[in-house]
């Protein structure tokens, strides 16, 4: 009885096998097309038959493509995909990991990275591609690499915001206030133009008032693979480190914007408080770049662009037209980089007056520069030349000192040439402070002390006394002090 049951597994054993090899009854097919048909491929599973196929592309379970053409070709004793480097650019891989990937016959040779893995499921027609989490680029739930970004469709568009208030008393006279402000443009490709209107009319019972028209025209567009973006035409200098004026000409920078949330910067809180119904009005060398009503009481605003840096003007209408107008200041406080990371602007062009499309006879060029030298130090600096008549350099540390806080401080000489008088040089120097207090879940910031000797002259200072005769006295000494609490909900 043992030996039965013995032969009996043992026979098991060896048709088990045998079971699993797949054969097929060619006698269905015609004599004369049996010697010319290979079905040897059909034997094993999972093998690709060579060919075109249409298909979703995914890399860690994350769909990038879908009815993307792909050739499976044989290589010695295997079927692989041949993958065009378009394609592999919406990986979303390191760059030193894309450059290790050559292009042989407009197929890329992923040999030296066998770790990456492509699985093809035929049923659904999608290859799953496996790419270790280090070979790809940051990203999060919220944010796609730039390789993957798109540049959107061709169009014009125009965007409007209109307010208008009316002010009837019992006695005196009534107005009303019309404004209007916006953007108008065309997209084509990668490249925006842009046009900046605004129009105002104010009417009373013994005057009507109107003005307005295009603030300025430029062209840009985003250089994702710089993180950057390049501007042309009128826009407005925005710097850390030098004071803003408007000018015409081009500007390269890098831009916050393309990278993720967790990686960006800051925009300034704008707080104030309103006696009526009031209307707060935000602008930037007379461009208006925000506009809200509000209640009476205390108001916020804390949606501004982060992008926005330089000196901001605001204003507060009263229902019953008493205005309150007051600045802030939209800059990084304290000038703290990411370890390994660089921030860069440059600019060149011609200055011109707010609201103007006529530039001064004045050519400049700056450059400033942010790198993270350390988890807890960063370096700063940059340069403003214009011609032989104005020259300018800054040099900055900023440093974390842990429960200590944040600071920053850097030197700004420049030199100024008037035609009726010597050159000025002059030095100006600005701390910066900022601490977080846990305990009463507050922050202090002394967001700038700045100190100039009298013959400082910042490039905006230089312009106004050149071209417009200005007389005025340049601030010598500014100081801005923060404290923010948050109260408990």
């Amino acid at each position: 009885m043992n030996i039965y049951r013995l032969s009996f597994v043992s026979c098991l054993v060896v048709a088990m096998p045998c079971a699993l090899a797949v054969e097929f009854n060619l006698n269905v097919l015609d004599k004369s097309m049996r010697d010319r048909i290979d079905i040897s491929l059909l034997k094993e599973k999972g093998v690709i038959a060579p060919g075109e196929y249409f298909v979703s592309v995914a890399v860690n379970n994350n769909q990038i493509s879908n009815g993307q053409k792909i050739n499976w070709h044989k290589n010695d004793d295997k079927t692989i995909p041949c993958i065009n480097d378009l394609l592999v650019d919406k990986f979303g891989l390191k760059p030193e990991v894309r450059q290790s990937l050559p292009l042989i016959n407009q197929c890329v040779d992923f040999s030296s990275r066998p770790e990456m893995l492509f699985n093809f499921d035929q049923a659904n027609q999608q290859l799953n591609i496996s790419i270790p989490q280090a070979w790809l680029a940051w990203h999060s739930e919220n944010w796609t690499p730039p390789s993957t970004w798109k540049e959107g469709v061709a169009g014009i568009l125009m965007d409007y915001n209109l307010f208008a208030s009316s002010y009837r008393p019992q006695d005196g006279s009534s107005s009303t206030n019309l404004n209007a402000y916006g953007t108008t443009g065309i997209n084509a490709g990668a490249w925006r133009l842009r046009s900046d209107y605004q129009l105002n009319q104010t009417d009373s019972d013994d005057n009507h008032e109107q003005s307005g028209g295009i603030s300025r025209t430029y062209l840009f567009r985003p250089l994702p693979q710089l993180g950057s973006k390049l501007t042309l035409g009128e826009t407005d200098f925005s710097s850390n480190i030098f004071d803003g004026f408007s000018y015409t000409g081009a500007a390269l920078a890098s831009d916050e914007r393309m990278l993720p949330w967790e990686l960006r910067g800051y925009a300034p809180q704008i707080s104030g408080i309103a006696q009526t119904n009031a209307t707060v009005t935000i602008s930037q060398s007379g461009r208006v770049i925000y506009q809200k009503k509000v209640p009476p009481g205390p108001f916020i605003i804390d949606d501004l662009n982060q992008s926005v840096q330089g000196t901001l003007d605001v204003k507060v209408t009263e229902e019953d037209g008493r205005v309150n107008n007051f600045q802030v200041s939209a800059a990084s406080t304290p000038f703290l980089t990411r370890q390994g990371q660089v921030r860069y602007k440059l600019a060149a062009g011609q200055p011109r007056p707010s609201m103007s499309h006529q530039t001064e006879n004045e050519t400049f060029f700056s450059n400033e520069v942010s790198w993270g030298m350390l988890s807890n130090t960063s370096l700063y600096g940059g340069l403003l030349l214009s011609g032989d008549d104005y020259h300018s350099a800054a040099m900055g540390i900023g440093q974390n000192m842990l429960w200590l806080g944040a600071l920053s401080f850097d030197v700004t000489w420049a030199s100024s040439h008037f035609d009726t008088q010597q050159d000025e040089r002059g030095l100006s120097y600005r701390f910066n402070y900022s601490k977080q207090v846990d305990a009463t879940n507050s922050t202090i910031s002394l967001a700038a002390y700045r100190f100039s000797d009298r013959h400082f002259h910042s490039y905006a200072n230089y312009l106004d006394h050149k071209y417009n005769d200005s007389d005025a006295q340049d601030e010598k000494q500014t100081i801005s002090l923060l404290w923010a609490n948050r109260l408990p909900h």
